[in-house]
């Protein structure tokens, strides 16, 4: 319970037991004070009646005396008056009771005694009889009920508003301390950019101030720990003239393209150019150039994404391209190297010019390895300087791809109308053998043929269709998560989250389900994360409350991504495990990107682990889990329902 509620309720428990005081004192009071006077009525009234009945009773005149005895009732709160005479046979009995209009509880609760009056009536040496009265309590019971109902009233009333005036009060009060206590929480989901405020209340001076200072320390210690990994990876995969990658950079890079369902080609140039340009000016001239030409490399946008670029050797360079048509990649291309031929061109205006750029490119096809990938750009490239042409493409080597991009999304289309994908789900494992989740795979069939997701998502991608993906997958889990495994991890696509209406849309079915939502595990890649950080922070914020975990997948390419990690606190990153069994990595590097990912409470989770050499090595590195063949993909649910 807080403290906010801890003091509310002690002010009204106080209050109650004040308030409950109050009433039973002032109950008995009035009870005591009624008691009194209907002692000392009884006592007057006897004393007077027969007092008064003298004359009526020595003449026998009992018609009086009855009338005198009903008088008596008007003024007295009696309920019985009996006169035993002489003279008389019988006794004189005359009773009258009031209503009573308050519960036989109640009256339990605060009993009268019964009054009672007894006195002789005179007549010389010897009485003439003997009068008795009995008083009524029910008017006594009936003035009880009214105060007690008066009184519970007000004081219900006045302990309501204490209630509220304390409660405003004490909110009031602990506004610095709650807002202390938000600042700490907000540290732990957002990060340590902005400092608490000072406060006013001496009480909490030294705590804000230490809040203040540990945010500041954690912040430093956190950004210290990113730039050393930033650093540790430059010089593991950066070229120190281009400031490109190298060909470390460029074969995890590749491996980790290869493994997901991306399309895209691969480019290897050569520049002659540069040879010439260090003969006739020297490195410096030479290395000028390079930079020239990588400053290029980088400011170039294939449908608005940006290559993945690496230095090969003096005068290669290397680059991924992203999916597109095969006219927008030739036109591209084109583009890009006159753009390269003319950062190459020193002197336009001499009339020899320097030798042309030459460039390979292939086509990624479903099941490609890097090498047969390198191997078949670089033929290419040998085959476009053979021919003086600045560039050639491989000959795919799948017939998979003779199915044009239109026949595809026909395919798709009519998959998901009809239910017709395959789920399957692969597990990943932490270090002590546990299920952390399963992730969701998607296969296409076609007959007696079953295609992977790398030979129709990035069909996917480029018609944009990737949100429409998305809620199938949703609605397919929602309809039978109750057989399906306790957790699973769904991709989401970059066409969900740069598509605000489709994330609202998103957004209110994890609303909808909140069962389902809680057991799922929602990743999106890093380079998805630099393009739409805004949209992952609300879709961040979103899961969070509703038990599900945001993760980060291909993980470290671009460390970038870095600075989003404190704001994000993902549950958990993916990293490829070709980045961890390099022998060129450094292992300072990978202990420190774990650490890094550690500070902001993320696991991390090593993906394509194939032997038990490899899984023993991610987790003497630091790795919190692995994925991969050890762990082998598995049909999702045995029968369609």
């Amino acid at each position: 319970m807080s403290l906010y509620r801890r003091l509310v309720s002690a002010i009204i428990v106080l209050l109650l037991a004040f308030s409950t005081g109050v009433f039973v004192i002032e109950v008995q009071q009035t009870r005591a004070s009624l008691e009194t006077q209907q002692r000392n009525q009884v006592t007057n009234l006897t004393q007077a009646l027969s007092l008064s009945l003298v004359p009526f009773v020595e003449v026998g005149d009992w018609v009086a005396a009855e009338t005198l005895i009903h008088a008596a009732f008007d003024g007295a709160a009696v309920k019985r008056i009996q006169l035993d005479a002489v003279g008389r046979d019988q006794p004189l009995v005359v009773e009258r009771t009031a209503p009573a209009h308050s519960p036989e509880l109640f009256q339990s609760l605060v009993r009268l005694p019964e009054q009672e009056g007894q006195r002789d009536v005179g007549g010389g040496w010897s009485p003439l009889g003997t009068l008795y009265v009995e008083a009524d309590n029910n008017p006594a019971y009936n003035e009880l009920w009214q105060l007690a109902i008066k009184l519970f009233g007000f004081l219900t009333l006045s302990v309501l508003i204490a209630v509220v005036v304390c409660t405003a009060l004490i909110r009031w009060l602990l506004k610095p301390l709650k807002t202390l206590s938000q600042h700490v929480s907000d540290m732990e989901i957002h990060g340590f950019n902005k400092p608490l405020k000072p406060t006013r209340i001496k009480e909490l001076e030294g705590i804000t101030h230490a809040v203040n200072r540990l945010g500041k320390r954690l912040k430093e210690q956190y950004d210290a720990q990113s730039e050393q990994v930033r650093r540790l990876q430059a010089m593991a995969e950066r070229d120190a003239v281009s400031e490109l990658g190298n060909r470390a950079y460029l074969g995890r890079v590749m491996d980790e393209w290869l493994a997901a369902p991306d399309g895209g080609s691969l480019m290897i140039v050569q520049f002659d150019a540069l040879d010439d340009i260090y003969r006739r000016n020297g490195f410096e001239a030479r290395d000028t150039a390079i930079r020239a030409l990588a400053h290029q490399l980088r400011a170039a946008r294939l449908n608005g994404e940006t290559l993945s670029a690496a230095r090969l050797s003096a005068n290669e360079f290397a680059a991924i391209l992203p999916d597109a048509d095969d006219d927008e990649r030739y036109q591209f291309i084109e583009q890009l190297l006159a753009t390269l031929d003319r950062a190459l061109d020193v002197n336009p205006m001499a009339d020899e010019q320097g030798a042309r750029c030459h460039a390979g490119v292939v086509v990624k096809e479903p099941g490609a390895k890097r090498m047969t990938m390198l191997a078949a750009a670089d033929k290419a490239l040998q085959i476009a300087r053979e021919r003086q042409l600045n560039w050639e493409l491989a000959p795919r080597a799948s017939a998979l791809d003779e199915r044009n991009r239109g026949e595809w999304k026909l395919m798709v289309d009519q998959a998901i109308d009809e239910d017709r994908f395959l789920f399957v789900a692969q597990p990943v494992l932490t270090r002590d053998g546990n299920e952390f989740h399963r992730e969701i795979f998607l296969r296409l069939p076609e007959g007696e043929r079953v295609h992977s997701a790398g030979s129709f998502v990035p069909v996917v991608y480029h018609f944009r269709m990737g949100d429409r993906l998305d809620r199938y997958v949703f609605e397919w889990i929602a309809k039978r998560y109750e057989s399906l495994p306790e957790r699973l991890a769904v991709n989401l696509t970059a066409d969900t989250l740069g598509n605000s209406h489709s994330l609202d849309q998103l957004c209110q079915w994890f609303e909808k389900h909140p069962e389902v939502t809680a057991r799922l595990d929602v990743e999106v890649s890093e380079s998805d994360l630099l393009k739409h950080p805004s949209a992952i922070q609300r879709l961040s914020d979103h899961l969070r409350p509703l038990g599900a975990r945001l993760g980060i997948d291909r993980f470290a390419r671009n460390l970038q991504v870095m600075p989003y990690l404190v704001s994000l606190r993902p549950g958990y990153v993916k990293i490829d495990q070709s980045f961890f069994v390099r022998d060129d990595v450094d292992t300072e590097l990978l202990r420190s990107l774990c650490m890094a990912a550690h500070q902001v409470d993320a696991l991390v989770v090593v993906t394509r682990v194939e032997t038990e050499e490899q899984r023993k090595r991610v987790e003497a590195i630091g790795a919190d889990g692995f994925q991969g063949f050890l762990a082998p993909i598995e049909e999702l649910v045995a029968t369609r329902q």
